[in-house]
């Protein structure tokens, strides 16, 4: 882990992907005859008691029960991402009253007054425990050592397990490396002391190792097949009746990591033009407050003329509207798809050898490494996920050419690098932010 490889609790802080017109070359329209609607019922069971994991294109996945966990670790080696199950009512306070040398003198005086900490709603990898990161090297639960390349604690918290009771936790150190974090928890007394090694690297498919304390053991949740959308519980902001924000649990929708969608209010049943505005990234996009319930009818109704968008993993676009809710005696709702447009970026870097990036995301400058023992000239293009060109550049392909491309006056977004000569073509992505 260094500085150009740091630990990156903003992985998905890819918050904006332009997407500003239909090109042949990325993307095919799907015509008024060719559509297929499908409208999906699925259920999350009775008190929204499990969370469904949904694919666009293949439907529901797989149902899981969201209890049996209190923990789960971000599974990239050189994240420090470390959240907490609120669907369940797990419950986490940053000690105030001394650090890690306060082990075996916890105070819980006045816990009642603390601020519970809650993941972010809106990026996967910032958990409840990075919430109060103050930027590198301090990721909020420890701070990373520029020589291990590990992260070490610094913060003791109390955490209410609902099947423990409170507990306090010391997120000891994670080695890197090895991608192994030791964790330390206890009753506030310091009885029942646990000192665990959790092993993520089985785990580096999946987005996250959910750990349980009640019976110590890491688990896997997410399915192996993609997916796109997530209907669960979590902690987001909603408002009081004076308009103040507040941290609330919600029931809703929450995309999958370096998946995008948008949301359009007031638009009519045909509306389709997803190149309206740009996508998001963010987990909550799709989010919780499409529905609401009606005092009048004491029932749950569908916000009117509002349509989401959703490109999922192989950059197809969905069009995506939800039909009704029962609410959480059944869990039960419905939803309405549709294939909007069909995604060939993929495609055109399937066809093509790799080219080498750095760094990416790119924020200023993206360096573009030419590698070949061939020396020839070729056209060096960059486009946006539109089709439109930003960059063209006639440049020699040889074994020491390195191309560096300004891209801070490039809007936030994902961009192809294509190199074409007589003899090679390559191709590659990268993110602006």
């Amino acid at each position: 882990m260094n500085q150009s490889n740091n630990i990156k609790y903003k992985a998905m802080n890819i918050k904006y992907i332009h997407i500003i017109v239909i090109f042949s070359f990325l993307s095919l329209n799907i015509n008024a005859q060719s559509r297929n609607y499908t409208s999906d019922t699925l259920s999350m069971g009775p008190g929204y008691a499990n969370d469904l994991f949904y694919s666009m294109s293949n439907g529901l996945i797989s149902s899981e029960p969201r209890s049996g966990w209190e923990l789960a670790f971000y599974t990239n080696a050189f994240s420090a991402g470390i959240i907490i199950n609120e669907g369940v009512g797990v419950e986490l306070y940053t000690y105030p009253n001394g650090d890690t040398s306060n082990w075996t003198s916890i105070d819980t005086t006045g816990i009642s007054n603390w601020k519970r900490i809650s993941n972010s709603p809106e990026y996967w990898e910032d958990g409840a425990f990075n919430r109060n990161a103050l930027g590198h090297p301090d990721y909020g639960w420890g701070v990373y050592n520029m020589v291990t390349h590990g992260v070490t604690g610094d913060s003791l918290y109390i955490i209410n397990v609902p099947a423990l009771g409170m507990k306090k936790l010391w997120i000891v150190n994670k080695m890197s490396v090895d991608n192994i974090y030791n964790i330390k928890f206890a009753d506030l007394d310091g009885s029942n002391e646990e000192v665990v090694a959790l092993d993520i690297k089985p785990f580096a498919d999946k987005n996250f190792a959910y750990y349980s304390m009640e019976t110590n053991e890491l688990k896997d949740r997410e399915p192996a097949e993609e997916w796109d959308i997530l209907f669960t519980k979590y902690i987001d902001l909603t408002y009081d009746n004076e308009g103040n924000p507040v941290e609330y649990l919600v029931t809703g929708a929450t995309s999958n990591v370096d998946r995008y969608a948008s949301k359009y209010n007031s638009v009519s049943d045909d509306y389709e033009d997803w190149s309206a505005k740009p996508f998001d990234s963010l987990k909550n996009v799709i989010g919780y407050n499409w529905k609401s319930f009606d005092m009048g009818i004491f029932q749950w109704t569908i916000e009117d003329s509002t349509a989401f968008f959703v490109m999922n993993d192989a950059d197809d676009v969905y069009k995506l509207v939800f039909t009704f809710w029962e609410g959480s005696g059944s869990g039960v709702f419905g939803l309405s798809k549709e294939l909007i447009s069909v995604s060939f970026l993929n495609d055109e870097l399937e066809s093509s050898t790799s080219l080498e990036l750095y760094p990416n995301p790119a924020t200023d400058w993206v360096n573009i490494k030419l590698d070949t023992d061939v020396s020839q000239e070729g056209e060096l293009v960059i486009t946006d996920i539109s089709g439109r060109v930003v960059y063209k550049e006639t440049v020699r392909y040889n074994s020491n050419a390195n191309v560096r491309v300004e891209t801070a006056n490039l809007t936030k977004g994902l961009y192809l690098v294509i190199f074409n000569s007589s003899e090679h073509r390559k191709s590659a992505k990268f993110i602006v932010r």
